[in-house]
């Protein structure tokens, strides 16, 4: 993957760059340019860009702050502009459009979308032993609109995206070195006004959870409202997989909302989880100018590996 990696949200967007070395990656520069408040549209996944020219505009003094010529990039998504869903298939068919027919028809069943309004993609994963079909796909999906604003614009500035993901992908790239040996471990992802959980068997996505919740929701009814989904996943994977001791969950947070959100999932999972600065071995060296739950994403996008 190129080095350079954007992210893009309703509040900034960023950009980070990952150059290699002998050691594997490392970080090199990060920097990033504020977004007005109204500079997207209400909308599902996102809603929409409402000025395009102004996306040119942010994008050019964002790449004017950065230390070498970008053409290829990468791009991170919040988890709520690209989602993720499983779904068990039979076996594809080869043709592309009779195949991303078919992935169509299996998202309508499970999304409150319209399917013909978004982009989507799916990649095998390994199934569950209680799955009716052979086959586990993991689908990604988000509105095709937004997605071309943003590349229309990238592309008018000289820049090719060639990877989009989003933030808890991304997240368990940069963390698969500490997962990918545990039955069962989990990425959990939080927000002023959301949070994510990713949970995975050696290092493989099997189940994902996002919810969404008002920012100014009194603590005592968000505990309630996350401690009973979080409830729910743990039945989940006790029915679908035999198993609910996750043994290792890695937070990452605003550092305001670690201790609280630490004792929540404590609660759900008896499993203390442990906070990103602890597991993540990229920050064992000199810390860059940027809190870590903002950079690793980027790091992770970085990292990944496109067949």
């Amino acid at each position: 993957m190129p080095p350079h990696v954007f992210g893009i949200d309703g509040r900034k967007l960023c950009y980070g760059l990952f150059p290699t070395n002998g050691d594997g990656v490392r970080f090199g520069e990060y920097h990033s340019v504020e977004l007005g408040t109204d500079f997207f549209s209400e909308g599902p996944l996102g809603g929409s860009v409402r000025e395009p020219a102004v996306l040119r505009e942010v994008l050019a003094q964002l790449k004017a702050k950065t230390s070498t010529t970008v053409t290829d990039a990468s791009l991170v998504l919040p988890d709520d502009w690209f989602r993720i869903t499983f779904s068990e298939a039979g076996d594809l068919p080869r043709n592309p459009s009779e195949r991303e027919d078919v992935l169509r028809w299996k998202l309508k069943l499970q999304v409150p979308f319209r399917v013909e309004d978004l982009r989507l993609d799916a990649r095998e994963v390994p199934p569950l032993a209680t799955q009716e079909e052979p086959r586990r796909l993991l689908m990604g999906f988000g509105s095709s609109q937004l997605l071309s604003q943003i590349e229309e614009a990238f592309e008018h500035g000289g820049i090719r995206l060639g990877h989009i993901s989003n933030q808890s992908l991304s997240l368990l790239t940069a963390l698969q070195s500490g997962l990918s040996a545990l039955d069962l471990a989990a990425v959990a992802l939080v927000t002023d006004a959301a949070y994510s959980l990713l949970i995975v068997s050696r290092g493989e996505p099997v189940v994902y959870r996002f919810k969404a919740h008002q920012p100014a929701l009194p603590s005592d009814a968000l505990h309630r409202f996350v401690l009973r989904d979080l409830r729910l996943t743990r039945t989940f994977l006790a029915e679908k997989m035999g198993r609910d001791q996750v043994q290792r969950i890695v937070l990452i947070s605003p550092q305001e909302a670690e201790e609280t959100w630490q004792h929540w999932l404590s609660d759900a999972f008896a499993t203390e989880p442990r906070l990103l600065v602890e597991e993540w071995p990229f920050l064992t060296g000199p810390s860059p100018s940027v809190a870590a739950h903002e950079i690793a994403p980027l790091l992770g996008a970085a990292c990944t590996e496109v067949a």
